[in-house]
């Protein structure tokens, strides 16, 4: 039975910020890096709380 398809949306950005994501995701792709960096941000709001 075939994999479901994943939900994608796209996200608007602008070149400067594309750029600087860009160098900042490491051979990740967008949606790997800024799942990590959610995890970040979720971890340090619970430590501050």
């Amino acid at each position: 039975m075939p994999k479901p398809a994943k939900k994608i949306t796209s996200i608007q950005l602008t070149t400067d910020t594309r750029d600087r994501l860009y160098k900042l995701k490491f051979r990740k792709t967008y949606d790997e890096f800024l799942s990590e960096l959610c995890v970040l941000y979720e971890e340090s709001q619970e430590e501050e709380e």
